[in-house]
C-alpha cells in the first residue's frame, strides 16, 4: 500500500481526538496510474502514535483507485512512515542528544534515532540543495556539527513540510533505513 502525506493542520492530540471525524482529503486523480477518476474511500486501519509518554491509537484513512485497484493510505504529516513516535518527538529526541547531550531512560531508542539520522545526512543535504538551499560544509568535517546544522534547517523549514516535500526524493523517505 502506497502512502500519501497530508497536512491535516491539527496537532497529534487533536487528530487523535477527532479520529474518523477528521477532515480527510478528496483525491481527483490516482497518483499511480493518473486516472482522472476520483479515489474512493476504502476504510481505515489503526496505528499507534507515541509522543513522549502518551501512546494513542489513531485511524489512518485508506483510498482505492477504481481504475488500477491500487490502495493508498493518507498519513498525517506528523508521522514518519513505519515509526510509532511522531516526527516532532523523534526530532526532539535527536536534538536533545546532539545539542544538550542529555541521556534519557530510553537511551537505546534515542541512539537508534541519532544513528539513523546520521545515515540520512547525505540524503537530507541533497533534498535541501535541490530545493535551492545553499549549503557549504567544506570547512565542517564533524558529522555531529553537520547533523545539528541540518536539524536546525529542517526545523526552520518546518518539520512536517520537510517530511511531505521530501517524500520520494532519491527513492526514499526521511529516516528510512540506509540502503544495503
Amino acid at each position: 500500500m502506497a502512502q500519501l502525506y497530508h497536512n491535516f493542520e491539527v496537532d497529534f492530540k487533536t487528530y487523535a481526538r477527532l479520529g474518523q471525524n477528521n477532515c480527510f482529503p478528496d483525491y481527483d486523480s490516482c497518483p499511480e496510474c493518473h486516472s482522472k477518476d476520483r479515489l474512493s474511500r476504502h476504510g481505515f486501519y489503526w496505528r499507534y502514535g507515541v509522543t513522549g509518554i502518551i501512546t494513542q491509537r489513531v485511524p489512518i484513512c485508506r483510498y482505492r483507485c477504481r481504475n488500477c485497484k491500487k490502495t493508498f493510505s493518507v498519513l498525517p504529516s506528523f508521522f514518519i512512515p513505519y515509526f510509532q513516535h511522531t516526527l516532532e518527538t523523534v526530532m526532539d529526541m535527536i536534538h536533545e542528544k546532539l545539542v544538550n547531550n542529555k541521556k534519557k531512560s530510553y537511551r537505546q531508542l534515542v541512539d537508534f534515532y541519532v544513528k539513523r539520522f546520521f545515515s540520512q545526512l547525505s540524503w537530507v543535504h541533497m533534498c535541501l540543495a535541490d530545493w535551492g538551499n545553499i549549503i557549504d560544509f567544506q570547512e565542517v568535517h564533524q558529522q555531529k556539527t553537520k547533523a545539528i546544522k541540518y536539524m536546525t534547517m529542517i526545523r526552520d523549514f518546518g518539520e512536517s513540510t520537510f517530511l511531505r516535500r521530501s517524500k520520494g526524493h532519491l527513492s526514499s523517505y526521511f529516516m528510512a533505513p540506509p540502503p544495503s
